[in-house]
């Protein structure tokens, strides 16, 4: 019964977590050429997402453990211009499509690749102050926290 208890417990989401995500605003969509020679473009901006925020807490290192997680994702939204050719109007835009949802998937895997070596670095907070060695947010070190 005990083991079903820990096991239901560590299986659960961790409340003091946020769940953020990159998202794609496509602006400025050009598509120019003629005959079998098109180029399409845009202009890309990523912005977050707070899927699910953290559960508020009063302690001070927590915060900024949290804080880190928005300002990592804030570092990885970036603007970009993106560019595709194809030999008509359509292949363009598909393939110009296609560009956006890699940046899209690359953003995003880099940064759940970059906070779990910051919840490794601060252990998960415990340790928050020793972020900025590791060019990670720092700030006190938090007194609550998720295993």
């Amino acid at each position: 019964m005990f083991f079903m208890l820990v096991m239901t417990a560590a299986s659960t989401a961790c409340t003091f977590r946020p769940q953020l995500q990159l998202e794609p605003a496509v602006s400025h969509v050009r598509v120019t050429g003629a005959s079998s020679a098109f180029s399409a473009s845009a202009d890309l901006a990523l912005s977050v997402r707070t899927v699910k925020g953290a559960v508020p807490s009063n302690d001070a290192g927590l915060r900024a453990h949290v804080a880190g997680y928005y300002a990592i994702a804030q570092g990885l939204a970036q603007r970009s211009s993106l560019r595709a050719i194809g030999s008509s109007q359509t292949q363009a835009q598909a393939r110009l499509q296609k560009a956006v949802a890699q940046v899209v998937r690359d953003a995003n895997t880099e940064y759940a690749r970059q906070i779990r070596i910051y919840d490794n670095v601060t252990e998960n907070g415990r340790a928050q102050g020793q972020g900025p060695a590791y060019g990670f947010p720092g700030g006190p070190n938090a007194g609550v926290y998720c295993p």
